[in-house]
């Protein structure tokens, strides 16, 4: 019983530290930007944030979702030859949509985490505009899909 007792208290207590995580990184990590920006970044934590942007010139992003969930919807975004996202989740889930015509790129780390470059490779051609993704998954998600 002493031992349940402390593994409940145990749980509680990392429970109530992660809550305070999320909002601390809320305050210190900025979002800005908005849907005609060259550049953007976005924050989740322990909510939903969902993005879009337009801009004729994208050229970088960074989302982080803590204890949350975001969207970032790049298909009426144009690059000119190539941009960069940076993507953290932390026990969370980033999906981020893009237009059909680029290639993505990934480098990703993960623990007891996914990362999923769901886009056609080959169906871009070797001129397409780049998307260049360093994603990093911690006990969470995310996923670079290309629009129908």
């Amino acid at each position: 019983m002493r031992l349940l007792k402390r593994v409940l208290l145990g749980v509680f207590l990392l429970n109530v530290l992660l809550v305070v995580a999320a909002q601390v990184a809320k305050r210190m990590l900025p979002s800005y930007g908005d849907e005609d920006s060259d550049v953007f970044a976005a924050v989740a934590a322990m909510d939903g944030v969902e993005v879009v942007n337009r801009s004729d010139s994208f050229r970088a992003g960074s989302g982080t979702a803590v204890m949350g969930g975001m969207t970032i919807d790049l298909t009426d975004a144009r690059i000119s030859t190539s941009a960069t996202l940076e993507l953290t989740a932390v026990a969370g889930g980033i999906d981020v949509t893009v237009p059909a015509g680029w290639r993505v790129e990934m480098a990703s780390t993960m623990f007891a985490g996914g990362v999923d470059n769901l886009t056609d490779p080959d169906a871009a051609a070797d001129e397409a505009p780049l998307l260049l993704v360093d994603a990093r998954a911690y006990f969470g998600g995310v996923a670079i899909r290309s629009a129908s």
